[in-house]
């Protein structure tokens, strides 16, 4: 079934990259737009994706994308990040924006306050990186998904 979704994924425009993902996801996918509804028509293109049961959207609001190059044989991974009060979600992202293997990282509404992505040259190479996200103060917990085989657009 994923390599059917897969390859649907490939035929949509809007999409950065998507990726499989070890952890209670299957996909990540970073989706391209320029506003609103641009962002709903891509997630209803996605949803009647046959084997696509369900989606989560987060849509972010304040954040930063570094603008780094990310070579194809990265290693990627998405952070989940609660923060202990939302005042200190803008000082969360700011300790993120140092680390330098941070890729991007968003202010988002929902069951997470940050949603960030990692890269590394190898999963040693992430987790490290996530144990540095895990000790910011402010950070209450985290969750991180692994992808494989990222595929971007």
């Amino acid at each position: 079934m994923r390599n059917q979704v897969t390859e649907q994924l490939k035929k949509i425009q809007g999409i950065t990259y998507f990726s499989p993902l070890a952890g209670r996801f299957d996909f990540a996918i970073e989706l391209k737009a320029a506003d609103q509804r641009q962002v709903y028509e891509l997630v209803n293109k996605v949803r009647s994706i046959s084997g696509v049961t369900s989606t989560r959207t987060y849509t972010p609001f304040e954040g930063f994308a570094n603008g780094k190059n990310i070579q194809a044989t990265d290693s990627l991974a998405l952070v989940l990040v609660r923060v202990n009060e939302q005042t200190q979600a803008q000082k969360v992202l700011q300790s993120m924006e140092q680390q330098a293997q941070v890729r991007n990282a968003y202010v988002v509404p929902g069951e997470f306050d940050i949603l960030a992505t990692v890269y590394g040259k190898n999963n040693e190479e992430i987790l490290s990186q996530v144990s540095k996200i895990a000790d910011v103060q402010g950070v209450r917990a985290s969750e991180t998904l692994l992808a494989y085989k990222p595929i971007w657009a």
